[in-house]
């Protein structure tokens, strides 16, 4: 019934950044809106940089300071880690729109982009991820699901709307205002709600702080989390930088956001599992429960997920953008790649939230060390299809090396 839920509120959230996108589509067209995506994925992957793995950390110690009345310890993790991830983001916030700023002045237009100006979000996805993160170690699995996947686009698609009401057009830097606006609102809701949420005065609360113990499973989890996220990152700016199709990177992003319906599965299971694996990581049958049950319920959901999106494949691009119908045959190999990869991928949680996040972090690592050496030759070569294949294969591999290291050090599988 849980899991029910939370995917009803993430798919609703799917539809709503589906409508963005299309919305966005026509306004910037797919050059304009790849600009756009590669423009926040920087400033997505230098926000997760700030964090210094604070939001992956969370749901390792909060559920157990929670469970053992350690209310000093939830107030100085949060304290450490917020004065941590704001100071840092100001800084290179500032620096960057120095640098926007002195370029356009110079008029070195070659060498400006929407990242720079993309910084100014840094510190609030930052705010927006810890907080989301917080709601969900403490149990509150719904309030953290709705205001990071349903609230935060929803108000991203009413200031677009609005926007478009008032004005005939919407460009980059437009868009990039307004999902600031939309985190801003969404932050100060979630702030509020974790305050009422939490069992202690949280001003009035002494912190006790335990960094050496924090940042010693933060870093490899911030590692593991960097190095998952920016697979699919090198195939975006590599197409950006590398291919001389300027749609390319505007179609591949579309192409993977019709199929990452799919990976809202597995949030949605993560919401259910991850704030309980910490507590039973010393439980090898529990933690193999609720693996094999993990699997079997994602792998059906998937299976049904990708046919209805394949057998509409053809309306849903056609409806993105009319180009993108072209590129039907490509999106069922993202679809059933991507099904069998975020099964594997279940096996990583499992390992970074059970007291193995830097063995996590090695595998993390050597994929995209991979990446980073394949990815750019096979773009350079065979463009928008090699970045397609690029993506599924590293996944796989490492969802594959995932589940082995699962089974090589708890004992447990799949199957």
């Amino acid at each position: 019934m849980k899991h029910s839920i939370l995917l009803s509120i993430l798919y609703a959230g799917f539809v709503i950044q589906y409508v963005v996108n299309k919305l966005l589509a026509g306004n910037l067209d797919l050059d304009g809106l790849g600009d756009f995506n590669v423009a926040v994925s920087v400033a997505s992957i230098c926000s997760v940089l700030f964090l210094a793995g604070s939001d992956s950390g969370l749901n390792r110690f909060i559920p157990k300071y929670l469970e053992n009345r350690n209310w000093g310890n939830i107030k100085g993790y949060l304290v450490h880690y917020l004065k941590l991830t704001l100071a840092v983001s100001f800084c290179f916030c500032t620096l960057s729109l120095v640098a926007d700023g002195v370029l356009r002045r110079y008029h070195l237009e070659k060498l400006l982009h929407e990242s720079y100006f993309a910084m100014i979000l840094t510190p609030a996805l930052a705010l927006f991820t810890i907080l989301g993160e917080s709601l969900l170690a403490i149990h509150r699995r719904y309030a953290s699901s709705l205001t990071t996947e349903l609230l935060k686009p929803l108000l991203f698609l009413a200031g677009i709307a609005i926007w478009l009401f008032f004005s005939p057009a919407i460009n980059e830097y437009e868009a990039i205002a307004l999902l600031l606006l939309s985190l801003a609102l969404t932050f100060a809701l979630q702030s509020w709600l974790f305050l009422r949420s939490i069992p202690f005065d949280f001003f009035s609360q002494k912190p006790l702080f335990s960094i050496p113990e924090w940042k010693a499973v933060c870093i490899p989890m911030l590692i593991t989390f960097l190095a998952n996220n920016f697979v699919s990152v090198v195939e975006l700016w590599s197409l950006e930088i590398l291919d001389k199709n300027e749609t390319s990177v505007g179609v591949f992003s579309l192409l993977v956001f019709i199929a990452s319906i799919i990976w809202v599965n597995f949030t949605g299971l993560y919401y259910v599992v991850s704030s309980r694996i910490s507590t039973i990581d010393s439980d090898r049958h529990s933690l193999q429960r609720s693996y094999r049950s993990s699997v079997r319920q994602l792998l059906l959901v998937n299976v049904l997920t990708a046919s209805i999106l394949a057998i509409n494949a053809e309306a849903i691009l056609g409806w993105l953008h009319a180009d993108m119908v072209g590129y039907r045959n490509w999106l069922y190999v993202i679809l059933i790649g991507t099904s069998v990869n975020s099964v594997l991928q279940l096996a990583s949680p499992f390992l970074r939230l059970s007291g193995y996040a830097r063995e996590a972090s090695v595998i993390s690592l050597a994929i995209l060390a991979l990446s980073v050496v394949s990815a750019p030759a096979i773009i350079y070569w065979y463009g928008l299809e090699g970045a397609i294949v690029s993506l599924i294969g590293l996944r796989f591999l490492r969802g594959l090396w995932y589940s082995l290291r699962l089974r090589a050090l708890h004992g447990i599988s799949f199957v």
